[in-house]
């Protein structure tokens, strides 16, 4: 079995620097023509920021044209790079690669070309190409060296440490997610509950040395636990979904299955409820799992026949294969 990925905690973009939005169908939203690129660029940021990424996108079109009009190609370079990291998180990213390279080669300001570069490899990454996402996530870490932007290094060093961690390179992962926080002076508290999250699933996924295992999965769990407070405080619900299924994992690998099985609910529960199939599917895998561990072969059948019959319908008896291996150590729950 591949289990699909976990959605990463990281937000799409340094959030306390914010910079973005998105969109399609961008020319049903009215915006006064008479407003100035700062005034866009900020209500574009506002929306972006509160997820609103089809209104933010339409702004930041009028934003790019205003500037284009004044004849300022730079401040309309930036707002085509904040349209299209819009576009891409809405699934769009191939439309807007040929846009974003073309800033990324013209461009002598270095906060676009980091910009470009950051949602190019976001792009390759949601379209599954991780060598090419790679390419372009360590471009804009060379990039973010020259921006006088707070945030920007810190998402360069996160986004590497996603891709990796979906290469599985769980200490590679790791180390970027070290220097993310490091770097991240100044975030919002749920940006650095993101970053301590993945940290926390590097730690426990990537101990293989048993003597040193049982004390690195818990300081895995201090970080996933601060990281779960955080979500539940700000009602993230679906990043707290992530961190039950974080813990339920780690509880797993500490041989806790009670504890396993309290997190997996939560986290089926909240991802349920939020149409978030990606994460139910590892939470029933997990839950599997967890009933496995504590003998209980009857409701083990039941959470694998129901990931058998919602997700591969076509590999019957997959749910028999599941009852008689533990495949904890071969699957990456972030692997695209």
């Amino acid at each position: 079995m591949t289990a699909t990925a976990l959605p990463f905690r990281s937000s799409p973009e340094p959030v306390f620097a914010p910079e973005y939005a998105s969109a399609a169908g961008t020319e049903m939203f009215a915006i006064e023509e008479a407003e100035d690129f700062d005034t866009l660029r900020d209500r574009g940021r506002a929306l972006g920021n509160s997820g609103a990424y089809a209104e933010a996108a339409a702004v930041y079109r009028r934003a790019a044209q205003v500037a284009a009009t004044a004849g300022d190609d730079d401040r309309a370079d930036e707002a085509i790079c904040d349209w299209g990291t819009a576009e891409t998180e809405l699934g769009n990213g191939a439309r807007v690669m040929p846009k974003l390279r073309q800033v990324l080669l013209g461009s002598t300001v270095e906060h676009n070309c980091w910009l470009a570069s950051y949602t190019l490899a976001r792009a390759h990454e949601l379209d599954g190409q991780i060598k090419k996402a790679l390419f372009y996530a360590r471009l804009s870490l060379n990039h973010s060296a020259n921006v006088d932007r707070p945030g920007s290094t810190a998402a360069s060093h996160n986004l590497l440490g996603n891709l990796l961690l979906a290469e599985g390179s769980e200490a590679g992962a790791a180390a970027e997610y070290r220097k993310a926080l490091r770097e991240s002076k100044d975030a919002p508290p749920l940006w650095v509950a993101g970053a301590e999250g993945n940290l926390g699933y590097c730690i426990v996924a990537g101990t293989s040395r048993q003597a040193l295992r049982r004390a690195r999965v818990r300081k895995g769990l201090r970080l996933l636990y601060r990281s779960l407070r955080t979500f539940q405080r700000a009602e993230a619900h679906l990043d707290a979904a992530i961190s039950h299924l974080d813990l339920c994992f780690a509880h797993l690998e500490l041989d806790r299955p009670q504890a396993a099985k309290r997190h997996g609910e939560k986290a089926l529960a909240l991802a349920e409820g939020h149409g978030d199939s990606e994460t139910v599917k590892n939470c029933l895998y997990l839950l599997g799992q967890t009933a496995m561990l504590d003998g209980e072969s009857e409701r083990a059948q039941q959470h694998f026949s129901e990931l058998e019959r919602r997700f591969y319908p076509g590999r019957a008896g997959l749910a028999n294969v599941l009852m008689s291996l533990d495949l904890r150590q071969v699957v990456n729950l972030r692997a695209r």
